[in-house]
């Protein structure tokens, strides 16, 4: 496990450059298009990075697999495919997680810069925006959760456009879910409120995490199979 785990770290360090640069244009742009009147919105930049991060390395290591032959060779190396699958979960987790503590520190010292006044940020303002991105990211990662098995039994080309089809369902799907008219949404908001407490909120995002966990458990169990029967 440790040297497949290594393996993937190996290939992650070359999509870095390429990934960072992409995810440091969103939080920009994305910053500076909800900031008006001295306010800062550079949550919604770490928010976005959070969510995009996942996504962006799952297909990044999809592509490099794809366009290096290495799921080919890799199958030849002295490492069950067990361990295969378990190092590709475990590098997309540690990534994503690096890139939402990356994109949470940027949004921190971005305040001033976009506050007229200069005021630094308080110590519930640091909070809320390291909820929002950690509950960005676990969102994110049950995409991926659902998505990866997918990787593992087409291939990189067929399981992109089929992933691309189950994420525009998903977002149908959150959307119906979050309509003032669903009784979920209702029940969510009456939760939250307006100004929530941040125990409530600590408590939404462990909620979460507990969630993403069991998919990725799932997830993992369901590629093991796919690829073990998978003939490379």
């Amino acid at each position: 496990m440790k040297r497949a785990f290594m393996s993937e770290l190996a290939i992650v360090r070359t999509l870095v450059p390429s990934i960072a640069g992409v995810g440091l244009f969103i939080f920009v742009v994305l910053t500076l298009a909800n900031t008006s009147g001295g306010d800062s919105g550079t949550s919604a930049g770490a928010c976005a990075l959070s969510a995009m991060s996942p996504i962006m390395v799952m297909s990044s290591l999809a592509g490099f697999d794809n366009q290096n032959g290495w799921e080919r060779y890799r199958a030849t190396l002295p490492l069950t495919r067990k361990d295969i699958i378990c190092a590709r979960y475990l590098s997309i987790v540690v990534f994503s997680a690096v890139m939402t503590c990356a994109a949470t520190l940027l949004s921190i010292v971005a305040i001033p810069l976009f506050n007229s006044a200069g005021i630094p940020s308080t110590g519930q303002t640091v909070f809320e925006i390291a909820i929002a991105s950690a509950a960005s990211m676990l969102i994110s990662l049950m995409m991926v959760f659902l998505a990866q098995p997918l990787f593992f039994r087409f291939g990189h080309m067929e399981a992109l456009r089929l992933s691309v089809g189950l994420f525009a369902l998903l977002g149908c799907l959150a959307m119906a879910t979050l309509s003032s008219s669903n009784p979920i949404s209702n029940w969510l908001m009456s939760i939250a409120g307006a100004n929530p407490d941040p125990t409530v909120l600590g408590c939404l995002c462990a909620g979460t995490a507990v969630l993403a966990l069991a998919l990725c458990v799932i997830s993992c169990a369901v590629s093991t199979k796919v690829y073990r029967v998978r003939d490379l």
